[in-house]
């Protein structure tokens, strides 16, 4: 009696195998954009208020600190435009600099699926190892 399996047997289980291992990865990647995807869901409309509120605060308090430096720094003709030329390049100074914080931090994060991307190199290591042996 021989327990060997045909070429064609062997051919359709690896067919079903690949199949499935296909499924579970694609179904891994599709729950982790999905988590990502509700969460943006319920983070962009809180920060388009949160951010129309701060524009808002921003406006009145650049206006105070211009009005500020006209009185006590600079009277004169001219004076308001000197005084919001000043307030123009310190919030310029802090935008460039926290923009560049902001900038980094979100390109070492990335938006890239990172647990499928970890599992999918964890299976292709198993796979060459199983290669190998056979």
């Amino acid at each position: 009696m021989h327990n060997e399996k045909s070429l064609g047997t062997v051919v359709a289980e690896t067919k079903e195998e690949l199949k499935q291992f296909i499924q579970t990865r694609l179904a891994i990647l599709k729950a982790e954009l999905n988590e990502k995807v509700q969460i943006m869901k319920y983070s962009i409309p809180l920060l388009i208020v949160a951010g129309a509120l701060l524009l808002g605060c921003w406006i009145i308090l650049t206006f105070a600190f211009v009005a500020l430096l006209h009185a006590w720094l600079i009277p004169g003709d001219f004076g308001w435009f000197w005084s919001a030329l000043i307030v123009a390049g310190v919030y310029f100074l802090g935008g460039v600099i926290i923009g560049w914080f902001g900038y980094s931090e979100l390109k070492s994060t990335g938006m890239a699926p990172n647990r499928t991307i970890n599992v999918l190199k964890e299976d292709q290591i198993w796979i060459q190892n199983e290669a190998r042996t056979a």
